[in-house]
């Protein structure tokens, strides 16, 4: 069984013994902690270091001069070494090739793809489980909350200095 199988098991049990049904994650780890699950091994400050990197590499956005718009400074590189883990490399993208571009954005798209079926499925699952509720039919196509944003307040050139 994997730790997130454990985990899941875990749950599973904290829900029937206290009879919660939305679980407060920092209570269920006390419950686990008194009962003698293993404390995970902590990471290595290098690897706090390389997460706390990666965190600030992602949350870096600068406002274009000419449109006002904010946009992503660096761009994650996936890829998987020759050993199997999994690489992640930064480009700014003022030094981003094309199909370094390509490659990220494609990467971006296909995680909110998977969100968006993921989402999908349990609007369905849902659905099939409530069938004497109205049933939830969330809108797929994201090209009207896209332009929505776009240009709402803070997003166009006029609202750069606000």
């Amino acid at each position: 069984m994997s730790r997130n199988e454990q985990y899941q098991a875990l749950m599973q049990l904290y829900k029937s013994e206290t009879g919660n049904k939305v679980v407060d994650m920092e209570a269920m780890a006390d419950w686990c902690i008194k009962r003698g699950v293993a404390l995970p091994k902590p990471k290595s400050a290098r690897d706090l270091l390389v997460a706390q990197l990666s965190d600030a590499a992602r949350a870096e956005y600068r406002q274009d001069p000419k449109t006002g718009l904010s946009y992503r400074a660096n761009h994650a590189l996936r890829t998987t070494a020759k050993d199997g883990r999994q690489l992640t490399f930064w480009v700014d993208i003022e030094d981003a090739t094309r199909p370094q571009m390509v490659y990220s954005l494609g990467n971006r798209r296909q995680q909110m793809v998977a969100d968006a079926v993921h989402l999908k499925i349990d609007e369905m699952i849902w659905n099939s489980r409530h069938p004497n509720e109205q049933p939830i039919q969330l809108v797929m196509d994201f090209t009207e909350d896209v332009e929505e944003r776009l240009n709402s307040p803070g997003f166009g050139p006029n609202d750069a200095a606000a």
